[in-house]
């Protein structure tokens, strides 16, 4: 099946489950801002619009997909644009929402300022690890064939090929800008992502960003040593399942922790 088809059920089935959830604030399904978890108004507001969207946008692809039928870095870059579009809209709108609640509501006390962590140890982790894979690539780059392996099944076999310039330099840099990026509008944007928990929010978000990061840095770096036949296929299956298994544990340890009602930061 096209990779078209596949970006279009993913966004249509992520926008029928948030607009069944834009009622009922949770940790895992929906969008999950800071001013979503501080107003059930600006949770309501900000899923619907998530929902409806993401519908729209799945449906959308799916039509250029079938009519089109453009090349998976067309697609790539729209199902980018369209995230991009839904994360800065719905930000809004439940800030929006949020501010226009207080609003109605007449403040007893002056409000306390929102603090904001220190990301510079998360942002000096990232950076440092980029860094490392960068040195393995200038280490083995005469090593490695003119077309490598950039994609694996789920059996850990390769099935797409890139020129070693684009898979083992632009695509891994496209993909290690994205944590950084947002650790560092968190520092600027305190409210953008605050989890409910234990009032540490935005220090657990920068830690799951850390770890997120760290996550596809491994496996890009187990996939570089794949193409000069340093490690097998089965590590980078392995390395793969090691990473859902992380992120299984921390949502379990979310859920476990979830706060209905936010602490104050």
């Amino acid at each position: 099946m096209n990779d078209g088809f596949y970006i279009s059920g993913l966004l249509v089935a992520i926008g029928v489950l948030t607009y069944l959830f834009r009622n009922t604030p949770n940790p895992y399904i929906g969008v999950r801002l800071g001013y979503t978890y501080l107003s059930k108004e600006a949770w309501r507001e900000a899923n619907t619009f998530a929902g409806v969207y993401s519908i729209v946008i799945g449906v959308v692809i799916g039509a250029i997909t079938y009519l089109l039928n453009p090349p998976r870095e067309v697609l790539l870059l729209l199902f980018l644009i369209a995230i991009g579009i839904l994360a800065v809209t719905t930000y809004l709108k439940a800030k929006e929402a949020y501010e226009r609640a207080e609003f109605r509501v007449p403040l007893e006390e002056s409000p306390k300022p929102l603090t904001t962590a220190n990301v510079k140890p998360y942002l000096m982790v990232q950076l440092i690890a980029v860094g490392i894979y960068f040195l393995i690539v200038a280490l083995l780059w005469n090593k490695l064939p003119e077309e490598i392996a950039v994609h694996y099944s789920s059996n850990g076999i390769p099935d797409n090929f890139a020129p070693k310039v684009m898979g083992a330099f632009v695509y891994p840099l496209a993909g290690f800008i994205i944590m950084p990026s947002f650790t560092i509008l968190i520092s600027k944007v305190p409210m953008l992502i605050r989890f409910p928990v234990f009032g540490r929010g935005q220090v657990l978000t920068l830690a799951f960003l850390t770890i997120m990061h760290l996550s596809i840095v491994v496996i890009v770096s187990m996939s570089l040593l794949y193409n000069v036949g340093m490690v097998g296929e089965g590590w980078i299956r392995w390395a793969a399942m090691g990473i859902v298994a992380v992120t299984i544990v921390w949502a379990y340890w979310m859920w476990k922790h979830y706060k209905s009602t936010p602490l104050e930061e």
